[in-house]
């Protein structure tokens, strides 16, 4: 169970992972999750939904295909909607302050991007691309991710693939 160190963020791997397994590794004392491009239905078809056009719209009943969006939630509603995020990816910032309205990460340079997500107040970050592969866990305060994953805690996952 090797926990990397690379510019103060400590990463973990967690192998065959889902989103029920990654869960245990928010802090519930941390107060908001931020959920990036999060897609309701991962396949590439047509589906049936209801949708607003724009802010200010209506929503209206058509035929949707990759509707993508992200959500600002707070810990505690997360974690009771997690289950419905089960049999998804999911890429998820939790962090000490709301984020920012004209934050988008994917316009972020990578050499900046540790240190404008530090001082936006997060706190960890998860990457699991789909359900049970391998998921990226990153913490910004040190010791933490032990903390986590220490014999005494009650962490199911498998991080590094451990028993």
């Amino acid at each position: 169970m090797e926990i990397l160190e690379r510019d103060g963020v400590e990463t973990l791997y967690v192998h065959g992972a889902t989103v029920s397994e990654l869960v245990g590794f928010l802090n519930p004392q941390v107060p908001w999750v931020w959920i990036l491009g999060h897609m309701p239905n991962t396949r590439f078809e047509w589906w049936e939904t209801t949708q607003p056009i724009n802010r200010s719209g209506t929503p209206i009943t058509a035929e949707f295909r990759l509707v993508s969006y992200d959500l600002l939630l707070p810990t505690s509603r997360f974690l009771d909607l997690s289950p419905t995020f089960e049999g998804h990816g999911i890429s998820l910032i939790q962090s000490n302050k709301r984020m920012a309205n004209a934050l988008d990460i994917a316009r972020l340079p990578e050499d900046k991007l540790v240190k404008i997500l530090r001082s936006n107040g997060a706190f960890l970050r998860i990457e699991l691309p789909h359900a049970v592969e391998t998921s990226q866990v990153q913490c910004f305060e040190k010791g933490y991710l032990a903390s986590v994953i220490a014999p005494n805690n009650s962490f199911k996952g498998t991080p590094n693939g451990a028993p």
